[in-house]
């Protein structure tokens, strides 16, 4: 039988910590989930990042859909669907302007706020 309702979840920072594992708690509501709805993993790492960050190795096949570097590999039912490359689609001749325009546009953008945090994990944190 075919699930109607879909979710969609982001992995890191979302399922779990931020580059960290997902905690059990997290991995039981998941499976409690799934029995209900299709589920969907999307996430900005490659596939090996976010398997590791599931702690799951066939994570394809675990979950309905499973989206790794933002969208660019996608997995439905435990089969590769679509692997796209941003850099091979459109070639280095025609990327590079377009980038260009990308930083170029935002850098003009006001925002109330236009700054980056970065944090150091710090192990002794948890």
């Amino acid at each position: 039988m075919a699930r109607k309702d879909l979710c969609l979840f982001d992995v890191d920072g979302t399922l779990t910590p931020h580059h960290r594992p997902i905690t059990p708690e997290m991995k039981i509501f998941l499976s409690e989930l799934h029995k209900k709805v299709a589920i969907g993993l999307v996430g900005g790492s490659d596939l090996e990042k976010i398997r590791e960050q599931m702690g799951i190795q066939n994570l394809e096949e675990a979950y309905d859909y499973v989206f790794a570097q933002n969208g660019h590999v996608a997995f439905k039912g435990g089969k590769l669907v679509g692997k796209e490359n941003i850099l091979e689609y459109m070639g280095e001749e025609k990327l590079q302007p377009f980038i260009n325009f990308c930083l170029e546009y935002m850098s003009k953008l006001s925002l109330p706020a236009k700054r980056f945090e970065a944090t150091l994990w710090n192990s002794d944190q948890g």
